[in-house]
């Protein structure tokens, strides 16, 4: 049993003090192990060494260095991108930030865990008060694997900054949580909108408990992907075609392609050679976040159809266009 136990400490010895650049020497591996409490000599190191690598772990021994664990399941450029991303998710509160990059710097040596923080100031950034929020994510994660519905409280921010309730308790049906805009979304149907789905802001959700019933499912069927590619906010709201016109260029082909995926079918204009149209799937019930990215084009996405959107677009620039003249 104190063999076994030894192994374990010369696995963690290994994973704490070597990396692909950093190697430990005979002698150090002694001092490191005699620390757990194991005075052994160089045949009993060896022997675990060899049980490591038995059990898949990379270690290797280079001629004048020592030995080095030279591979790792997670790179350090995989572990940097997930240190960045949980520095920027707004959602997560800056101390549970801390905790999820100090797990991450587990999976890497001593010499690489600084590294993980490079420019990382998460006092900087905008972050949740929500100590919930990792609780609510495995109480609506139970939801979907129990098929069942969620109850909570819904909050808003007052002109003094401080939370206040909206509403009774809600009661609604997750169906998947999407990350939009550094937060994360509740997908739900709600009885209140019941032709459609709802999105619920997780962070501004409190005391997530599981509600013994069955989800309910809106009459729209939910596919996810073309879910997320027609909302250019998470404003709720059913979905309809709009026809676009854009100027034949491998740039606008490229901004059609990252917004709506490969599967967006372009056609040639047959009215222009230097135009191509898409028909793709809007939530155009809050059009301002859509109106705003055809905007930024400056004039060379033109909205085809349906009618009334593009007047409703026509009328919101001229209304802008007169506010200005005002100022």
């Amino acid at each position: 049993m104190r063999a076994n136990r030894r192994v374990l400490y010369m696995r963690k010895i290994f994973r704490k003090y070597t990396d692909d650049r950093n190697f430990i020497t005979m002698p150090e591996i002694k001092k490191y192990i005699r620390a757990y409490g194991f005075d052994v000599g160089e045949r009993a190191i060896l022997s675990d060494i060899d049980a490591l690598i038995f059990y898949g772990m990379d270690i290797e021994y280079v001629h004048n260095k020592g030995y080095h664990l030279k591979s790792r399941p997670f790179s350090l450029s995989i572990l940097k991108m997930l240190a960045d991303a949980i520095a920027s998710f707004r959602f997560l509160t800056i101390e549970d930030s801390e905790k999820l990059l100090k797990l991450l710097e587990s999976l890497c040596s001593i010499y690489e865990a600084p590294l993980l923080r490079r420019k990382i100031m998460l006092t900087n950034r905008v972050k949740s008060d929500n100590e919930q929020i990792l609780d609510n994510i495995d109480v609506i994660n139970s939801a979907f694997r129990s098929n069942q519905q969620i109850g909570f409280d819904y909050y808003d921010y007052d002109i003094n900054k401080h939370l206040v309730q909206r509403g009774e308790k809600r009661i609604c049906s997750p169906f998947a949580l999407v990350m939009s805009g550094e937060c994360y979304y509740v997908v739900s149907y709600y009885e209140k909108y019941a032709d459609t789905y709802t999105n619920f802001r997780l962070d501004r959700m409190r005391n997530i408990r599981l509600v013994n019933s069955a989800r309910e499912y809106p009459d729209e069927k939910l596919n996810l992907e073309q879910y997320i590619k027609s909302s250019f906010s998470m404003f709720s709201g059913k979905s309809e075609y709009v026809t676009l016109r854009l100027p034949l260029e491998n740039k606008y082909c490229n901004i059609v392609i990252d917004r709506f995926g490969k599967s967006v079918i372009m056609l040639r204009d047959k009215d222009s050679d230097n135009h191509f149209i898409i028909h793709v799937p809007i939530r155009a019930e809050y059009p301002q976040p859509f109106f705003s990215w055809i905007f930024s084009f400056r004039g060379k996405v033109e909205i085809i159809s349906p009618i009334r959107l593009k007047e409703r677009y026509t009328k919101v620039l001229y209304e802008s266009c007169v506010q200005q003249y005002m100022n």
